[in-house]
């Protein structure tokens, strides 16, 4: 089995050689995946739940039904932010 790619949630990723990988940027750094793959599939790997996330395909923010069509490919640049709530607005006057 070859090695596999891994990325701590969305952190910095750790890249190992994969046979056959597809070079792509993650969040500003170079990451290797077995490819092409969908942004789904992406996800997936990744262990991001999509329902939490924004994903950005080559400066294209992507609408979440298009996850399961878009594919990455070589060299593609890959966006993803996670959503986080909570927070209070305390001292904060909004007019």
């Amino acid at each position: 089995m070859a090695p596999r790619a891994h990325a701590c949630a969305l952190g910095t990723p750790r890249v190992q050689e994969i046979r056959g990988a597809v070079k792509i940027t993650l969040n500003g750094d170079p990451f290797e995946v077995a490819g092409p793959l969908t942004v789904s599939a992406l996800l997936s790997q990744l262990e991001i739940d999509s329902r939490r996330v924004a994903v950005e395909h080559n400066l294209v923010v992507l609408k979440r039904a298009l996850y399961d069509s878009t594919m990455i490919n070589e060299g593609d640049r890959i966006e993803i932010v996670n959503f986080v709530g909570g927070g209070a607005c305390e001292g904060i006057n909004l007019v």
